[in-house]
């Protein structure tokens, strides 16, 4: 009887700490997400001026073609890279580039954070049909150096630091990261459509502001990880005592 009742409170530790690490990584690639879907770009001008014609219908296809393309970095994360990803060497490296990816991009930020304005005018002629959408979204994801480049440092570095057991752990980091594109490209198109101005420029630059300070400090966090996975694998064994 003790003996089962122990086996039992041993499971449901193992669960608890099971949703807790699951929790961390959906936050870590929503907050990483969503401070990469706030910058200015192809994607966001491409949203406004497609939501301004066609409405919120916009939002999604765009939305729907972008993740198409992102699963497939995903997949090949967890199909291409995984087996690579469990050398402790290469652990430490993409920690330290993706960490040191994630410091440039938030000092980036916050540089410009200043400069930065929310058009939400919608100006543009051509309405696209939603397949057209759905492949407008992917090919500005494609084309975009800054979308692959941060695959292959920013999202990689995540999985090398977080260590996906399964295609659970892949799907909720896939959710949470597209999840943060949802919540964002939603406001905006919401935004274009009704005409409300709420978000005003010193908002826009704040929210900027607070997302840049975000991706340094988790690059930081990058950095230290791979940092002291590497000090682990090179500290000799402690002897044994005799």
């Amino acid at each position: 009887m003790i003996e089962t009742l122990i086996d039992h409170l041993k499971k449901q530790q193992a669960k608890a700490s099971g949703r807790g690490r699951l929790l961390r990584l959906a936050a870590l690639a929503f907050v990483i997400g969503l401070s990469g879907a706030m910058m200015p770009g192809p994607m966001l001008a491409a949203t406004i001026q497609q939501t301004a014609i066609v409405g919120m219908v916009a939002v999604a296809g765009i939305l729907v073609g972008h993740a198409l393309v992102e699963i497939v970095f995903v997949l090949m994360l967890a199909m291409g890279f995984r087996s690579v990803l469990q050398n402790t060497i290469t652990k430490a490296v993409i920690g330290w580039v993706g960490g040191a990816a994630l410091i440039y991009m938030g000092f980036d930020m916050m540089r410009v954070a200043s400069q930065l304005r929310l058009d939400l005018s919608g100006t543009g002629t051509g309405a696209y049909s939603f397949p057209a959408l759905i492949l407008m979204g992917a090919a500005i994801s494609l084309a975009n150096p800054y979308f692959t480049g941060w695959w292959a440092t920013v999202g990689a570095g995540q999985v090398a630091v977080f260590e996906p057991r399964g295609a659970w752990d892949y799907l909720v980091f896939y959710l949470a990261h597209e999840s943060s594109d949802i919540v964002w490209f939603s406001l905006v198109g919401l935004l274009t459509v009704t005409g409300k101005q709420w978000i005003t420029d010193e908002l826009f630059q704040g929210l900027i502001l607070i997302c840049g300070a975000l991706l340094a400090v988790i690059g930081v966090g990058f950095i230290l990880v791979g940092w002291r996975l590497l000090r682990n694998r090179t500290c000799p064994e402690p002897a044994a005592s005799v």
